[in-house]
């Protein structure tokens, strides 16, 4: 297949495994859990799971059980855990491919268990303690007691037990210890302890890291890719992430406008002056949307700014008359010696780096490397 695009959205596979390695050393060497849902925040779950598999991690999570399907054949004997809610009529899925999944309720547990009369082999299990998240999974004391007891059926494997910190990325443990004191009263309804305990995500792993608790698993998921969860744990300055994702693409064209021309859709732009306008191909179409109007953008060495209205399929910027049709642009991350964070150009979206990550198009192609 052509690409007649010069666009690409680079993979650093080596700078995501170091990112791993530190942030399972960091807390404690806690198994950690590389979240390669919704195919790795875009960024390609097949070869990056595969490339972790390699390199002898062996526990991976998903949001579905169609995305766990998809890995089994690269990851093979790992763990994957399904981090949603399975439709009970799929558990022989689940079974046959050695997947592990979340138990939201006792109602979800008894309809596995009534498919799972004809169903060879155990179903793992991982339930989900609603601590504070308010998504999935359950608070109520009697009702985990009732799911404790459905748990010792000869055809489940009560493999793991698990919450969701929802702040753990702000400036203070309030709302964290609130949820853990939740979690900590509910672990001990049950009269067996599961092999897997866990709770933490990226913020919590590198902000509790001192932590000697219980808890023997942690999840790694935008830390994983290079990017911390919020400012307030940058700043802890506990573990420097390395960098993993660059979106580049060159210029295709270039034109001189005089002052007062107009450009884009809805005559959104004017000329101040006589100056030059060049044109990228990346558009909304590919996930820089319309939003990203007024952000600087790298071309060669300049710091252009995008003008006009990001179009489908290209958007333009203002540079200088040094601009020539074939020169590199970088839109986030780093190529030759330029650096743009992702997080800057999240921030002046009003958004995060995990939306701009998952909203790169698949007509993007996917560069992968190792540094």
């Amino acid at each position: 297949m052509i690409n007649d695009r010069p666009t690409e959205l680079r993979v650093d596979l080596n700078a995501i495994l170091n990112n791993y390695n530190k942030l399972t050393a960091l807390n404690n060497k806690k198994t950690g859990i590389a979240i390669v849902k919704a195919d790795s925040y875009g960024l390609g779950a097949r070869a990056i799971a595969n490339h972790l598999y390699k390199n002898g991690v062996r526990h991976f999570a998903t949001a579905t059980l169609e995305e766990a399907l998809e890995l089994k054949d690269v990851i093979f004997d790992s763990m994957v855990l399904v981090l949603g809610v399975t439709n009970p009529q799929n558990v022989k899925y689940a079974v046959e491919n050695n997947v592990s999944l979340t138990c939201p309720s006792k109602v979800w547990l008894e309809k596995c268990l009534e498919e799972m009369e004809t169903i060879k082999g155990k179903l793992k299990i991982h339930v989900k303690i609603e601590t504070g998240m308010g998504r999935i999974g359950t608070s109520d004391k009697e009702e985990l007691v009732k799911i404790d007891k459905l748990l010792s059926s000869e055809k489940i494997d009560f493999e793991g037990i698990f919450s969701h910190y929802s702040n753990a990325d702000g400036s203070d443990n309030n709302y964290d210890d609130y949820q853990t004191k939740n979690f900590d009263e509910r672990l001990k309804l049950f009269t067996h302890k599961p092999k897997y305990i866990h709770i933490g995500n990226s913020a919590s792993t590198v902000k509790y890291s001192d932590r000697q608790d219980q808890y023997n698993m942690t999840r790694l998921g935008i830390s994983l890719y290079g990017c911390y969860p919020s400012e307030n744990i940058e700043k802890l300055d506990k573990i420097k992430l390395e960098p993993v994702v660059s979106l580049v693409s060159k210029i295709t064209h270039v034109k001189k406008f005089l002052k007062g021309e107009k450009l884009g859709y809805g005559v959104s732009y004017e000329a101040k002056q006589d100056e030059y306008i060049a044109t990228v191909p990346i558009g909304y179409a590919d996930g820089i949307l319309r939003r990203a109007q007024g952000f600087k953008i790298k071309v060669g060495t300049e710091d252009c700014e995008i003008v006009g209205r990001v179009c489908m399929d290209q958007l333009m910027v203002r540079c200088s008359e040094n601009i020539k049709v074939g020169d590199d642009v970088l839109i986030f991350g780093e190529n030759n010696g330029q650096k743009i964070s992702v997080d800057d150009f999240a921030t002046f979206q009003d958004t995060i780096s995990y939306e701009i990550f998952c909203c790169i198009n698949k007509r993007v192609p996917r560069v992968y490397y190792k540094k």
